[in-house]
């Protein structure tokens, strides 16, 4: 199975830029106590996210077709944005209001989250048949 396709690279691109964007207003707001622009700033980043996670899929899924529920995707997201947000605090670039602490215990639980991911995706990969769903198969 070839894991790596251009939509998924072009993906992990995307989750860059956004997340980079995303740290930048999520520190500004944590530096301004501004609970508005905390909140906004995770809204938008998580809903275009899920834009991006979605039109990519559809169009990885188009390019082959693998049977991954998603969590190729879920993989890069989680790799990018915890590198980001360590890099992040790194340069400096963290608000004074801000901990490390934070960004590890944010990896923590998505890190569960993730794992869980994995074995629902183990799950689907083994009830198919050359990444394809065996009730589709005999219908």
């Amino acid at each position: 199975m070839k894991a790596k396709t251009p939509f998924l690279l072009r993906f992990a691109l995307t989750a860059t830029g956004l997340t980079i964007i995303f740290r930048y207003f999520l520190s500004f707001g944590i530096e301004d106590g501004s609970s508005i622009a905390i909140i906004l700033s995770a809204v938008i980043y998580g809903i275009a996210m899920f834009i991006g996670g979605l039109y990519f899929g559809r169009k990885d899924g188009a390019y082959l077709p693998v049977y991954d529920v998603g969590f190729r995707f879920h993989f890069v997201t989680y790799l990018v944005h915890n590198l980001i947000s360590v890099l992040w605090f790194a340069f400096g670039l963290n608000s004074h209001y801000e901990q490390i602490e934070t960004v590890y215990a944010t990896a923590i639980i998505w890190g569960i989250f993730l794992i869980i991911h994995f074995i629902f995706f183990l799950w689907a990969r083994k009830n198919s048949i050359n990444s394809l769903n065996k009730e589709d198969l005999f219908e």
